[in-house]
């Protein structure tokens, strides 16, 4: 796998394409991107690992995580 298909996995992964689509977009095995994207965070359903990439990179997960905490005890 080159640096280009890399690049193109994670953007076309962030736009909630499926392994399936990116791999035929990219020219690669389905396996491959599957592969790369497990190891590389990116794994999980389209849209929702979209998502969670977005959120680990604006850093809303960690906010969302501690405020969801504060909430729970606040509700006990």
């Amino acid at each position: 796998m080159t640096d280009m298909q890399a690049a193109q996995i994670e953007t076309l992964r962030m736009q909630g394409k499926g392994y399936k689509a990116i791999a035929s977009a990219v020219g690669l095995s389905r396996d491959i991107v599957w592969n790369y994207c497990k190891a590389n965070g990116l794994e999980g359903f389209g849209e929702a690992a979209a998502m969670n990439m977005q959120n680990r990179l604006t850093g809303q997960t960690d906010v969302n995580r501690i405020s969801l905490k504060y909430a729970e005890r606040a509700d006990a």
